[in-house]
Order: structure tokens, then C-alpha cells, then sequence
């Protein structure tokens, strides 16, 4: 356990599979994409019977065998490239309740021949904040305490000496940002843009080595976002790999006001960098958000 984050098992051992998970008390959504009809996904509001995600683009349900994490089906996302404007592909689904603490787990595999460049550009789950009337993408739109914050676990690469897809960090949204955008946090407790390094983090920050995902393999994903109490640095992000803590970036002030709440959470890919000269394909399956750590999923 590190600094109180559990490690290991979760919620997740006690339901084999992911079956019947959506029925734990802490589970607040859960898919697997078993349900969903194969093929292209409708852009925006999808099919009553079949509504998990209330949104998405470009986004497609696939049963090839070797880009399913576990049993029959996942959700496959290409963007496009090269191209003239920005592209993506997501869903997105908005939880009516808010939530002072969220848990998103989920699997992700990238393309093995993926040649990821950033800045500009975002792959990964979102755990967002939104208050009434502040819409969900307000890029360059500082977090205030008020209005909004945002956590993605996303992938930064902007060197050709480092692999696709980059390192791991969180991109964020909160307070003390640096400028207009987000910061991106490095394991290490680095932090972008220069000129700020860990001291935003406290005493309390460990660093730990940077890390790199193998494109082509499917690995379990998972982000924390703790709200901080109002008037307090005791916001808290985390995030693990395979179970196993890899950054936690504690002392943060995410909001100043109690009823800005987590109430979002995606999952994407976007980018509008130049650099980016191909497409790149991302494969999403066994997603789970809760209050509490859900931890890898055990076999059936």
C-alpha cells in the first residue's frame, strides 16, 4: 500500500470477470461493451436500449478476437490522420450524482505501430468536474474552483527519442495551474509547463520512476481523483498500471467550492499536432468507475 492507496486487489476480485460488478455498492457504471451491437457507433446520443455512454464519435464496437480484453467485444477508436483540422474519437457519460472521490479502471491496448507525438494531442480516461452550464469541453479555460476540474491519464511524448506513445502522466486542470492550459504531471514529479517542479505536490510527494505503456499490449488502467476540502490542499490524483501505484500527486486544490463535484468521466483520443503524419487506433474494454479502488480484473 502506498501512503494509504491501496495496490492489488479491489473490487474487482470479488467479481470474477466483471460479472455482476455493477451491482456493488460502490460501482456507480460499469461496461464491457458485451451488450453493444457490433460496428460503428452512432455519433451522439446513442439507442435507448442499448444507452450506456450518453455520447459519442467516431467510436466502434469490434469482435476481433486480439483487440478484446475479455469476453466478446470492446470498443475501438481510430483517429484519422493526416488531415486539415483536428480529429478524435470518444464517449462520454455524465454521472447525475457528483462524487468527492472517483475510482475509473479500465483496459487499454495501443496499436502496435502507433507513432504518437503531443501537445495538442490527448489519449486516455477522464475523471472531470463540471458546474451547472460549463460545458464539458472548454479547452484553455483556467479551473477556477469554481467552474471546473479535469484529470485525464494520458500519454506525453514530444521527443522522437522517446517510444510511442509517450509517458504516462495526468493532464490537469486545477488551481494552481501554470497557465492557461493544463499541467502535465510526470510520475517523477516533474511538471509541465517549465518552471514548476514538485513543490506544487508538498512535502508528503514520493517520486516514482516515469513510464512508458507497450503498444500492443493490453494493460489495466486506473485514475483516482480525490477532491480536496474546501480551503484545504488535501486533493489527492493517482493513478496505476496493472494494479500497481505508479503516480500519486497529493496537496492539490482542485475546488473552493464543496458542490463542484466529479460528475464526468470519458474515455478518447485527439489530436490536432502535425506531427501526428498517421492514424492511430486505441482499443477500450472492461471499464468500471466507483468510490472506492477497483484494482485488475480477476479471471472467470
Amino acid at each position: 500500500m502506498a501512503s494509504g492507496l491501496s495496490e492489488g486487489s479491489g473490487i474487482a476480485e470479488k467479481y470474477p470477470g466483471d460479472q455482476g460488478i455493477e451491482r456493488d455498492p460502490a460501482v456507480v457504471f460499469a461496461d464491457g461493451f458485451e451488450t453493444t451491437a457490433t460496428g460503428r457507433l452512432p455519433d451522439g446520443y446513442r439507442k435507448q436500449d442499448e444507452k450506456k455512454w450518453d455520447n459519442s464519435w467516431s467510436s466502434l464496437i469490434t469482435e476481433q478476437a486480439e483487440n478484446v480484453h475479455s469476453g466478446k467485444k470492446a470498443l475501438e477508436m481510430t483517429l484519422v490522420r493526416p488531415g486539415p483540422r483536428p480529429a478524435g474519437a470518444g464517449v462520454q457519460k455524465h454521472l447525475e450524482t457528483g462524487f468527492d472521490t472517483l475510482f475509473l479502471r479500465y483496459y487499454a491496448k495501443f496499436a502496435k505501430d502507433n507513432d504518437l507525438y503531443h501537445g495538442g494531442a490527448h489519449n486516455g480516461g477522464n475523471i472531470d468536474a463540471r458546474a451547472p452550464g460549463v460545458p464539458l469541453g472548454c479547452p484553455g479555460v483556467r479551473a477556477d474552483g469554481s467552474n471546473k476540474f479535469t484529470a485525464v491519464l494520458d500519454t506525453y511524448r514530444s521527443e522522437e527519442q522517446v517510444p510511442s506513445p509517450g509517458h504516462l502522466v495526468v493532464y490537469c486542470y486545477h488551481m494552481d495551474q501554470g497557465g492557461r492550459w493544463g499541467d502535465q504531471f510526470y510520475a517523477s514529479g516533474r511538471v509541465l509547463p517549465p518552471g514548476r517542479g514538485s513543490d506544487v505536490f508538498g512535502e508528503q510527494f514520493v517520486p516514482r520512476s516515469d513510464f512508458i505503456p507497450e503498444q500492443g499490449c493490453w494493460c489495466c488502467y486506473e485514475l483516482m481523483v480525490q477532491a480536496n476540502t474546501p480551503g484545504k490542499r488535501d486533493g489527492r490524483i493517482a493513478f496505476w498500471v496493472d494494479g500497481k501505484v505508479r503516480g500519486d500527486f497529493p496537496n492539490l486544490r482542485l475546488r473552493k467550492v464543496e458542490t463542484l463535484k466529479a460528475n464526468h468521466i470519458d474515455l478518447g483520443i485527439y489530436s490536432h499536432n502535425p506531427r501526428v503524419k498517421q492514424n492511430v487506433t486505441m482499443w477500450y474494454d472492461d471499464v468500471v468507475a466507483a468510490t472506492s479502488y477497483v484494482g485488475p480484473q480477476v479471471e472467470r
